[in-house]
């Protein structure tokens, strides 16, 4: 017997093998992956680089499957080769591809867990021609990089389309939709739009005694602070955080000894970011940092929290109100105000939305520092600088000339 009739049957399990393994393991969840194995799972860490293996596997088998059936047609003469050809076709469609993939999609589970060490296995010895096929992946990715991410998934517009059409259709209750609405949002809310700024936040000095700080944690006490950064001398050199708590209870412990690890994460990290690496490093509070590296404030989970359900206080405390109507379309404005809410009370973008607050907003329109009076107009809207602290803007008194301006 020639020994094209043992290797082609060769060849084609190993076309069902790569075919099998490839659907087997990209149809599993993250669960699922937890209990098909540790070879599956360390596949499935670097998704890309299973699919690149699986797909060159499997061309170099199916060419070299083509290549023994064109070796065995000059003593096959009898027969057309264009008959062979066809064969050949339908035998890697049938048994190299649909009927293994079928099978891998009815069980994933059991396929995964006998074919994740062979495949893990010819990937370390294909490793060279792995590295230079992704080598020309990445450069490829590159030049459409544009295009990718134009068509890249679902964008968070389209998530709010559904949660709204959903909610109108019945399918989910309107408080719900408008809760899983904020979650959605969480990826277009910066950090710098949650935390509490600089210029508001209170800071234990390392460098200073504490009975010299009792006034700041009195101040962090009636704000009902938990914990506290710990600065050293500036702002902007934060060496940690301590525990209201564990301070007031460390009786004469040195400030250094009840100081703990803190968390930094960028003002431009979006709120899921935040979520994230608060979760992983079991943290519910971090330090803001801005892009020179500099302190920009500090932002809790509770933050991310009233963003989702609103402002989130005990029954005594009352929150000061952001906007107070003064009359047919005359408000006070709280400098503070952040401009995504401004924008979804006053309607979208009246305000551009570079700015964070309506306070830097007016003051970037006066062009200095404002002082209680100032007067500025921007299209449809006036202000009034009502109350300046130092140089903060802490109210402002806005008229509308068009109530259409309003939503």
């Amino acid at each position: 017997m020639s020994w094209h009739w043992v290797a082609l049957p060769l060849l084609l399990a190993c076309s069902a093998f790569f075919s099998s393994i490839e659907t087997a393991l990209f149809s599993l969840e993250d669960a699922d992956l937890e209990r098909a194995g540790s070879a599956a799972k360390r596949l499935m860490r670097d998704p890309q680089r299973v699919l690149l293996s699986v797909l060159l596997g499997n061309l170099f088998v199916n060419v070299l499957f083509f290549s023994v059936v064109s070796d065995l047609l000059p003593a096959a003469h009898e027969y057309d080769g264009l008959v062979w050809g066809g064969v050949a076709l339908v035998l890697v469609l049938l048994f190299g591809e649909i009927l293994p993939k079928s099978l891998a999609l009815r069980a994933p589970m059991p396929v995964a867990r006998l074919g994740s060490g062979a495949l893990a296995l010819f990937m370390v010895v294909a490793r060279p021609p792995l590295a230079v096929a992704r080598l020309a992946l990445e450069v490829a990715m590159r030049a459409l990089g544009g295009l990718a991410r134009e068509e890249s998934g679902l964008t968070t517009e389209d998530l709010a389309e559904v949660l709204e059409s959903s909610a109108g259709h019945g399918a989910i209750e309107g408080e719900e939709a408008d809760l899983l609405a904020e979650v959605v949002e969480l990826e277009g809310v910066r950090v710098r739009e949650l935390m509490t700024p600089r210029v508001d936040m209170l800071a234990l000095d390392l460098a200073r005694p504490l009975e010299e700080q009792r006034d700041l944690i009195d101040r962090a006490l009636e704000r009902r602070h938990v914990w506290l950064p710990v600065v050293r001398e500036t702002p902007d050199d934060v060496v940690g955080q301590v525990r209201l708590r564990e301070l007031l209870a460390g009786g004469a412990r040195p400030l250094k000894e009840l100081v703990r690890r803190v968390q930094y994460v960028p003002e431009v990290a979006s709120g899921l970011d935040l979520l994230r690496v608060l979760r992983e490093n079991k943290a519910s509070e971090a330090v803001v940092v801005d892009e020179y590296g500099g302190t920009a404030g500090i932002v809790t989970v509770e933050d991310v929290f009233e963003q989702i359900l609103g402002d989130l206080r005990v029954e005594d405390e009352e929150a000061p109100p952001l906007v107070v109507g003064l009359g047919e379309g005359r408000f006070r404005v709280a400098g503070a105000l952040p401009i995504r809410d401004w924008n979804e009370r006053f309607g979208h973008r009246v305000v551009p939305a570079g700015f964070q607050t309506i306070g830097g907003f007016v003051t970037a329109l006066l062009g200095r520092i404002p002082r209680a009076g100032d007067r500025v107009r921007w299209r449809e809207l006036a202000f009034r600088v009502h109350d300046v602290r130092g140089r903060r803007v802490k109210s402002v008194d806005l008229s509308i000339e068009r109530e259409e301006a309003l939503r």
